[in-house]
């Protein structure tokens, strides 16, 4: 992966607005910090029709939330034991988790749950539970309600409600094919680990990585 500078995009011609463009329709890859990487592999989660109802039901509210639709099953990819049976995970912000928690109830067939702990896990979970919880304030999601890329990998290292939905070899594996394969702004990454005190450890976890580049200026910000 050949990284590019944002002073070598403007001396090839390029000015912000062109550059953004080009990040837009997935000519360039933003890594953050100045660093882009032309013809980006980027992620992309499809939305199930559990998800895209769920979706339809938030976009109903006169004031939609923020929010991000996760499904256990979407890193069957990068995993070696692969889910068959679904878990949800619906994050919204936290003035509307009881309304959006009592409409899902409603409206969702099978199990929903607010904010579970463990033991509601083990006793009320079933194949395609919901579970309802906080987003994390600034957390980096998609505009279709997908989680990004820079999010699931914090929150698969240390999201409870993500974490546990895998083994800890299963998300060893997701690490390392996300961070391998996809692009990544790291600028996002570690701002997002930083707000949940996390950068130290992440940065250690995925130090092999990390690009050098971008490297130098972590380590030295």
């Amino acid at each position: 992966m050949e990284i590019i500078t944002k002073t070598d995009l403007y001396k090839a011609g390029h000015y912000a607005m062109s550059i953004s463009r080009l990040t837009k329709k997935g000519a360039l890859g933003n890594l953050g910090y100045g660093f882009y990487v032309e013809n980006p592999n980027n992620i992309k989660f499809e939305r199930d029709e559990v998800m895209s109802q769920i979706d339809s039901l938030l976009d109903d509210f006169p004031f939609a939330p923020k929010r991000m639709v996760f499904s256990s099953i979407s890193l069957n990819f990068c995993i070696n034991q692969l889910i068959s049976a679904t878990t949800y995970v619906v994050e919204v912000e936290k003035e509307y988790l009881q309304a959006v928690f009592e409409l899902l109830k409603e409206s969702m067939k099978g199990v929903v749950l607010l904010k579970p702990s463990r033991e509601s896990k083990i006793n009320y979970w079933k194949p395609g539970a919901i579970y309802v919880t906080e987003l994390f304030k600034r957390s980096p999601v998609n505009a279709d309600g997908t989680i990004a890329i820079e999010k699931l990998i914090v929150d698969l290292l240390f999201d409870e409600e993500i974490y546990s939905l895998y083994s800890g070899k299963d998300i060893d594996s997701a690490i390392e094919v996300l961070c391998r394969r996809y692009v990544i702004n790291y600028e996002t990454l570690f701002s997002y680990a930083t707000r949940r005190n996390r950068k130290a450890e992440l940065l250690e976890r995925i130090r092999e990585y990390v690009p050098k580049e971008i490297l130098e200026v972590v380590e030295n910000d």
